[in-house]
């Protein structure tokens, strides 16, 4: 493999037909002159910024799906298209990404990192209980204190990653939408503190592994038996009536919190 610097001839041929953009309007796109990405292509050699900006771009899909997004008047609105379809069909078999946008959307990206991620947890727990059904494949990794859902995640929206909101229209079905939307409602009316410690409670009682890095996990299994039980004992039948559970856990009546 011819390696260049950060990013080989190799590697940039499979961004492009990754992203499904071509030399120019990739060159336009990041406000480069029209024949740099073809010299690259040609054994030219990138050299610092924009060697790391093009290995960045190759290594982080969402980081290259924001600046298409921000910069999109800088392309035809086929090209636009065509690329923006390419990238989320690329992003799309990870339905945990799917639904942090869809939060991020249906927001206007006015939601902390703590709240999105625990909407998440919620709504596939629910989900699991109420018809066995995973809304998402991935494991709930805990980090190394064990204390939030999804903690990968959490720390990558803690640090402004993938914030912009992205329309994801098709990428998630309707019942998924009705679960992520059931679940932020509810926890629309607790504050974080009533949050985490109905989670702390949870956390105690749903059996956790642990990862090869040494990190906590919950395996969608055991979380579907602690729901399950949930939705029995609260007469639980359908998404909106989550509050039940969570009104008896906090002790009050619901009311908006603010965070």
């Amino acid at each position: 493999m011819s390696r260049q610097e950060g990013i080989s001839v190799e590697e940039l041929m499979e961004l492009l037909e990754r992203y499904r953009i071509g030399k120019k309007p990739l060159a336009a796109l990041l406000g480069w002159g029209a024949t740099t990405v073809m010299r690259y292509m040609e054994g030219g050699c990138p050299a610092g910024e924009y060697a790391e900006h093009l290995e960045r771009i190759y290594r982080e899909p969402l980081y290259y799906l924001e600046l298409l997004e921000e910069h999109k008047e800088r392309l035809t609105p086929v090209a636009y298209k065509k690329s923006k379809n390419a990238v989320l069909q690329y992003l799309a078999p990870s339905k945990l990404w799917c639904g942090i946008q869809y939060l991020l959307w249906r927001t206007g990206a006015d939601i902390s990192p703590f709240r999105a991620v625990m909407t998440l947890f919620y709504a596939q727990a629910f989900s699991l209980g109420l018809h066995d059904s995973a809304l998402f494949l991935e494991e709930c990794d805990l980090g190394d204190a064990g204390e939030i859902p999804y903690a990968g995640l959490y720390e990558q929206l803690k640090q402004n990653i993938g914030r912009r909101p992205i329309e994801t229209e098709g990428l998630l079905t309707t019942q998924e939408r009705y679960f992520l939307d059931a679940a932020y409602e509810v926890l629309l009316w607790y504050g974080p503190a009533e949050i985490k410690a109905v989670f702390s409670v949870e956390r105690r009682y749903i059996r956790t592994g642990r990862t090869g890095t040494g990190s906590r996990k919950m395996k969608n299994e055991p979380i579907a038996v602690y729901f399950r039980k949930i939705v029995q004992g609260y007469k639980i039948s359908k998404p909106e009536e989550f509050h039940k559970y969570f009104a008896e856990r906090t002790g009050r009546k619901r009311r908006k919190a603010r965070e």
